[in-house]
């Protein structure tokens, strides 16, 4: 063999053996990719399930709401969920429903311009108040008094004391940056100006915070509807469509609410519609005894023919 042949034969043994290195080197990078990806895939599926059985597990919370407080469904409002504090009697033509803050200088302002307007409209029988607590002011500047007068007037309403003590704090609102609701004790010392609510069991009520989830849970509620967070208070809606009552003097605010009543019962009720189609028929065919008697004339008696 001459030394041409013996070189290139070496070389292609060479080339070959280069070849079996490279292809043996792909196959181990394969073997570990496919261990690794499955190892991954067994991972990130232990995981999501975990996540999915996580859930699962976990029962849905809802707060505890204070006595006697309605699911609000009014119109447009799409919280059904979110029990309110209700003012008034249940068959009032109008529903006023409010988001108010006893710590928020506008919904102060509210009070003190339209709240004698809209007592006089409840007792009327046009109105009813559906009341959600929140902590506008806490998410917004910081501090607890929101949540804090929410919750004290939470435990007025398990006393039967709502709307007394809900007035008492408003008189004394003080200014939004002092946060003085933060303070029980200042909440329990107003409840003195209510006849019978400073009990031992208001006290608890106050300084446990029952009702601070359920009052959270109100502004989660309002940011849901406007679809942002830290909406703002007051917010109002009549009969479910919203009303601007900062920009609104107290006469217009009454006007308003009444024109909503009236419209609201201009309807007949169904009984006096089917009464009146009922009239209406009997009014327009003959009657039974009618006919028969025509017939009755018109035939020749037996005994005289």
């Amino acid at each position: 063999m001459s030394r041409a042949n013996r070189i290139g034969k070496e070389l292609a043994r060479q080339r070959a053996a280069l070849v079996r290195v490279e292809q043996e080197q792909r196959r181990d990078r394969k073997r570990r990719n496919t261990v690794y990806g499955s190892s991954l895939g067994v991972v990130l599926l232990a995981i999501v399930l975990g996540v999915f059985v996580t859930a699962a597990a976990q029962p849905t919370y809802t707060p505890t709401a204070p006595s006697n407080t309605v699911a609000d469904t009014t119109g447009g409002v799409s919280n059904a969920d979110g029990m309110a504090i209700p003012v008034g009697e249940a068959s009032a033509p109008v529903k006023l429903t409010v988001y108010e803050d006893a710590r928020c200088a506008e919904c102060g302002a509210f009070e003190s311009k339209d709240q004698s307007a809209y007592k006089a409209l409840v007792a009327s029988g046009k109105l009813e108040l559906l009341v959600h607590l929140v902590d506008y002011v806490d998410n917004s500047r910081g501090g607890s008094g929101s949540l804090a007068a929410g919750n004290a007037m939470a435990c007025a309403q398990d006393a039967g004391d709502f709307e007394a003590y809900h007035d008492v704090l408003y008189a004394a609102q003080p200014a939004e940056g002092t946060d003085a609701f933060s303070s029980t004790g200042t909440l329990i010392k107003y409840a003195a100006q209510v006849s019978g609510l400073d009990t031992a069991t208001f006290e608890s009520c106050v300084t446990s915070g029952k009702y601070d989830d359920w009052v959270k849970q109100n502004y989660r509620e309002l940011e849901k509807i406007d679809g942002i967070a830290n909406a703002a208070v007051p917010t109002v809606f009549a009969n479910g469509s919203r009303i601007d009552v900062t920009s609104l003097s107290a006469s217009t605010f009454t006007s308003e609410i009444t024109a909503l009543a009236k419209a609201a019962t201009a309807s007949p009720s169904p009984s006096a519609s089917a009464s009146a189609s009922s009239t209406a028929a009997s009014t327009a065919s003959p009657s039974t005894t009618s006919t028969t008697s025509a017939s009755a004339s018109a035939s020749p008696s037996p005994s005289a023919s």
